[in-house]
């Protein structure tokens, strides 16, 4: 099994995942990802945001009033309580949703 990185930020050890099928949870992943990204395209869609700047300030409103305290649930009720893995997933769920909305807004 190769080595899983920042699980001392879960609170977990490497032998807490022997058997598990890391395949299934990565497309998991994928699937959330386009459902985030296909819900942002609704909102987005719905609100009108046609420039740039709109699409911008759409997200990241989304982002502070759904995806950050979404964020924080794993900070709450995780075993580690751990405040670099609430920054380092928010900030992943900012770039991302950004990323999402600029690109849906060029290709329509």
């Amino acid at each position: 099994m190769p080595k899983i990185l920042g699980l001392n930020l879960l609170g977990v050890a490497e032998a807490d995942f022997e058997g598990d099928n890391q395949a299934v949870w990565m497309a998991g992943g994928f699937v959330i990802t386009v459902m985030q990204v296909i819900g942002i395209g609704l909102v987005l869609k719905w609100k009108g945001a046609a420039s740039l700047s709109d699409a911008i300030k759409t997200v990241l409103l989304l982002w502070l009033f759904l995806a950050l305290p979404f964020a924080h649930y794993g900070y709450l009720y995780g075993v580690a309580h751990s405040q670099t893995l609430l920054v380092v997933d928010a900030t992943h769920l900012l770039a991302g949703w950004l990323v999402s909305g600029v690109a849906l807004t060029l290709i329509k």
